[in-house]
């Protein structure tokens, strides 16, 4: 009977407590970063390398474009994948290096030269090991490989200011994926440039190289110059698209040291003795199976030089071709992937 105004007031409503705003979903409906799976993959294959460092984080844009190019569900391990996106408006073609008289006389010697004609003469009286690795499914690494004028004039074009680079980064479903720039528009290509490009593309090289791995590469050769800048890498992957049957790698990176990165991994071989890395006029080859698997280290920020390379595939003549089934015709293969 004597309770107060103060005690017959209803209790307060508990206040209710709002719900955390959930995280955003990334392409896949996880709620995590959408680098995170990224980042995870491109540390596993900096430890695998005894690498400590990792590259450098990714704008908005660059993660959006990712996020969307997983959506397309590219499929199995090695698959091919489509050519980059041209560039808008017109390019400039590759400007010719610091001319050389002395240079130009030896390299016009050359014209019309097959791959044994520009060797090192040291690596030719050491073939038979080269023959067992190849047919073995090993990697070869054939150090000052090629004449030091072959090697300078190449090398004076992808250290070239001028040259038309352009980025190239894409990730697949299967866990490839790579981030480097190329120049794959030979018509942009310096007249020095081509004539590297035509030693390899020579049907005597062809068949050297096909008799060398027994492998049939005397079908269409591909190449293209490569440079790779802090944080770029390429992720593990086989190069077993289209018709490839032997890979070359050709260093061009002057005065590179181990620790700046950019190494060939060779997970074929046990960890200590699968980490090759760069280094001037060092040609790696390779025959491409489904178990050809390798990757390229992330370059470091510390990096001073650029790594530089020149690389490609022999492939195969053969083509299967049935006129009832038109999928099965003759297509060109992307150096995009690999």
């Amino acid at each position: 009977r004597s309770l107060s105004k103060a005690a017959l007031r209803p209790p307060p409503a508990r206040a209710r407590a709002r719900p955390s705003k959930p995280l955003p979903r990334n392409s896949t409906g996880c709620r995590n970063s959408a680098t995170s799976s990224m980042r995870r993959l491109l540390l596993v294959a900096h430890v695998a390398c005894g690498s400590a460092f990792m590259s450098k984080p990714r704008s908005a844009a660059s993660v959006a474009l990712r996020a969307a190019k997983a959506r397309a569900k590219r499929k199995g391990f090695g698959g091919a994948a489509p050519p980059p996106a041209p560039t808008a408006g017109p390019r400039a073609r590759w400007a010719e290096g610091p001319p050389d008289a002395a240079l130009e006389a030896r390299l016009d010697a050359l014209e019309d030269s097959s791959i044994v004609d520009v060797l090192n003469p040291a690596v030719l009286d050491g073939l038979e090991d080269v023959r067992e690795k190849l047919r073995a499914g090993e990697v070869v690494i054939l150090r000052d490989a090629f004449r030091p004028d072959f090697a300078e004039a190449c090398y004076r074009e992808l250290a070239s200011r001028h040259a038309p680079w352009s980025a190239n980064e894409d990730y697949f479903e299967d866990g490839y994926g790579y981030r480097h720039l190329n120049v794959y528009d030979r018509a942009l290509w310096s007249r020095r440039l081509n004539a590297t490009f035509a030693v390899f593309d020579h049907a005597e090289t062809k068949a050297w190289v096909s008799a060398l791995a027994e492998r049939d590469c005397g079908g269409a050769c591909t190449g293209a110059p490569s440079k790779y800048r802090a944080g770029d890498h390429s992720l593990p992957h086989t190069d077993w698209v289209g018709q490839r049957t032997v890979a070359y790698v050709w260093h061009l990176s002057k005065a590179w040291r181990p620790e700046w990165g950019g190494a060939l991994y060779w997970a074929q071989n046990d960890h200590d003795e699968a980490t090759y890395p760069a280094s001037f006029n060092q040609l790696c080859l390779f025959s491409v199976t489904t178990t050809s698997a390798h990757f390229v280290t992330t370059v470091s920020p510390r990096a001073e030089r650029l790594r530089l390379t020149f690389n490609g595939w022999w492939q195969s003549s053969w083509w299967p071709r049935d006129e009832s089934h038109p999928v099965w015709k003759s297509t060109s293969v992307s150096g995009a992937r690999g």
